[in-house]
């Protein structure tokens, strides 16, 4: 038999169905990658966000207190001599009670001109009414900066020793405000403690769905807010003024469901 011949009987006796086998396999084993992608993916899919808070107590560690007080007259130079004795009471008052020079300072003086504007004939005719005295108004004060925050507490309460002593507060007075500087030594163990307590609570979700909780997906730590420890009234509703302080911060974070 010649080679040709041979070759062409061994060819016909091959199994037909081989090609189609081969294409079969490649096809299911790339169907079955696909598959298994899309269960990976779909599970990925399955996430749960928690948010997670940490609060801490804070106690103020300086205060500025504006002491302002306002005269009204008709002698400019004379009503100044008044403001200068008001504020050589209030300097003595905050001396006596412990604060140094250094702790106090003047605020800047605004005078204000009830007559201004008017004509000649009508300043004379208000100055032979009577209505003079009541031309100037001077607003000035004395503004403590003190990390005395007790101190500056206590003494805002006895202010009706200046009172007693002729000096005019204004009646916008509001006391003294409290300032927390201590944010920053406190905020990342804060944010460690709130992502702690935002993954306990993906965990208990997880656990009450039947699931694993995976890794984070992301993760927003919030914003940190202060607010007024002890809220009873008006003033304790607002955080600056209030010697006490509750520092919170909110983490969101959305986890991976397994």
């Amino acid at each position: 038999m010649k080679l040709s011949s041979f070759i062409k009987s061994a060819r016909q006796r091959e199994n037909p169905w081989t090609p189609v086998a081969v294409i079969l396999a490649i096809g299911l084993a790339v169907g079955g990658f696909f598959i298994g992608d899309g269960i990976y993916q779909s599970l990925a899919r399955r996430t749960v966000t928690v948010k997670g808070l940490a609060e801490r107590d804070a106690v103020a560690d300086m205060a500025i207190w504006n002491i302002n007080i306002s005269k009204v007259g008709g002698d400019l130079a004379d009503l100044q001599k008044q403001v200068d004795s008001d504020i050589a009471k209030i300097k003595t008052f905050l001396k006596n009670a412990g604060f140094s020079d250094t702790e106090i300072q003047n605020t800047r003086v605004q005078v204000r001109d009830n007559f201004a504007g008017y004509s000649p004939v009508e300043l004379k005719e208000n100055i032979q009414s009577g209505k003079n005295q009541g031309r100037y108004v001077i607003e000035t004060g004395v503004m403590v900066r003190s990390s005395n925050v007790n101190l500056v507490d206590s003494l805002s309460r006895q202010m009706g020793e200046l009172v007693r002593q002729g000096i005019t507060i204004k009646e916008d007075y509001q006391g003294p405000i409290y300032i927390f500087n201590g944010l920053n030594d406190i905020k990342i163990p804060m944010i460690q403690q709130a992502t702690i307590n935002a993954t306990e609570a993906g965990r208990q979700f997880a656990k009450d769905a039947g699931a694993r909780l995976g890794r984070i997906q992301t993760a927003n730590q919030g914003v940190f807010s202060i607010e007024s420890r002890d809220p009873t009234g008006p003033w304790s509703n607002d955080e600056k003024q209030s010697i006490y302080k509750k520092i919170r911060v909110v983490s969101t974070v959305t986890f991976y469901l397994r």
